[in-house]
């Protein structure tokens, strides 16, 4: 078993390395790990701007910035495409578990056509290796693995700070049920000291990147346009922002299939998917209160609650399909299952497309962010387009990949144009059209333009 485990993990580090051949740039958030994992090395950290701290890629960031900026990019890539094919592969395996191979292959399958899985994960989030961590979890708890299974809760918690009311309950957990009484205060002083690891890795990096301990959690305060949390009512728009995530048919087999699970307990296969259930429900809960409280509450933030949702509805998918042949005559099953088939059939040909769309626009955009360094070359380099003064200005979602580029701290680039000053834009925004900013270079790409004298 460990062996087919190793190869599977190797065959996913593989093809995500062999993925950097069709792009290897990163999108927001992972710029700013990137950037974050270098000034550890140079040991001048700062995270007063840019998005909120994540721990767990910095783990990954910083020992790679030691290889170079390339290098460092490449790593991390290929550690959060490796993530999102091993959460498609477990969440097949959990899918077999549950009612055979058809229905892993559909699991796997359905989590690749949620909205904006692969797209996103591809250019470098961490959603991907978020739900491969949790799965894996609940895979080793289901063998038995139990210390491991927390570990894997606890490092999930350095992704997503709300899973600590799973690790501290897991933990708890194995603290009651350990044999004798030397072995639970082993087992309460691993669980402690994990927790104290955990709130240190949160806390403390912010406390000297930025002189706020909770930096991290009054930046995910901040308003976002479109988001749950601006909504009238937040906690419910957390539950309808959701529902494009996957195909309704997914939705319906999977409702129904936990409701069949409802009415069986004795089947070990009912019982797991109550238990799935309950995990998604309560993940969902926790974002829905958070959103209510001013956290942004968006799609991506409910990546386990998605996944897991898509193992029961590929397994509902099967289990209904063999009621209808147990029940009916194979003409009428026959019938049934064609017609749940045909129904089904232009919701996954929307979700094939629009997966298709999602992927375009992300390897457009990969494009263009490669192209900076050369715009920067172009224009003199680094040192010619910081010399104005003022930090160099550019747009909102654009500020981590120009300052990595420029290799300066992320508050030295601003977004509001201001004269004298030099901005870096791209070519077809409105302001690389300003007079007040004479063209220093022009890309397909990028414009670098300037009110400074050369």
């Amino acid at each position: 078993m460990t062996s087919r485990w190793a190869i599977a993990a190797a065959a996913c580090v593989v093809l995500a390395g062999l993925s950097l051949l069709i792009a290897a740039q990163t999108t927001y958030d992972p710029t700013a790990w990137l950037i974050w994992g270098r000034e550890i090395v140079h040991g001048d950290l700062s995270t007063t701007a840019g998005p909120s701290w994540k721990p767990l890629p910095i783990a990954v960031t910083a020992p790679a910035a030691l290889l170079g900026d390339t290098a460092q990019q490449h790593v991390w890539l290929v550690v959060a495409r490796a993530g999102t094919l091993a959460a498609v592969g477990l969440a097949g395996r959990l899918a077999w578990r549950l009612e055979g191979p058809v229905a892993g292959v559909l699991g796997g399958a359905t989590l690749l056509l949620a909205t904006s899985f692969l797209s996103r994960t591809f250019r470098g989030d961490s959603e991907g290796l978020l739900v491969a961590i949790v799965l894996g979890a609940v895979e080793l708890h289901l063998s038995g693995r139990r210390r491991l299974a927390f570990g894997l809760v606890a490092a999930a918690t350095l992704l997503r700070p709300e899973l600590c009311v799973f690790a501290t309950g897991y933990g708890l957990w194995l603290v009651w049920v350990a044999p004798t009484a030397t072995q639970r205060r082993r087992v309460l002083a691993i669980v402690g000291g994990t927790g104290a690891l955990v709130v240190a890795c949160w806390l403390i990096p912010e406390q000297i990147g930025s002189g706020r301990l909770f930096r991290a959690a009054s930046r995910a305060l901040e308003p976002v346009a479109g988001s749950p949390a601006t909504a009238a009512h937040p906690f419910l728009a957390t539950f309808t922002n959701a529902t494009p995530a996957l195909l309704w048919p997914v939705y319906a087999a999977g409702v129904a299939y936990v409701v069949a699970a409802i009415r069986d307990l004795r089947r070990p296969e009912s019982r797991l998917a109550l238990a799935l259930a309950a995990i998604a429900t309560t993940v969902m809960v926790l974002v829905a209160g958070m959103a209510q409280a001013g956290f942004t509450g968006n799609i991506r933030y409910l990546a386990i609650p998605i996944a897991l949702t898509a193992i029961l509805g590929a397994a509902g998918v099967v289990f209904w399909a063999r009621v209808a042949r147990a029940r009916l005559s194979p003409a009428r099953a026959g019938v049934a299952i064609a017609l749940a088939a045909a129904v089904s059939a232009p919701f996954v040909a929307q979700a094939v497309v629009r997966l298709g769309r999602q992927f375009d626009e992300g390897l457009d955009e990969s494009a263009v962010y490669a192209a900076l360094p050369d715009a920067i070359a172009r224009a003199g380099g680094p040192a010619a387009v910081l010399r104005c003064g003022p930090p160099p200005i550019t747009a909102t979602y654009d500020v981590q990949v120009v300052a990595r580029a420029l290799r300066v701290h992320e508050f030295q680039v601003g977004i509001t144009p201001r004269v004298p000053g030099t901005i870096v834009v791209r070519s077809d925004s409105g302001i690389a059209r300003d007079a007040r900013y004479p063209t220093r270079t022009r890309t397909a790409h990028w414009v670098v333009a300037s009110s400074c004298a050369r």
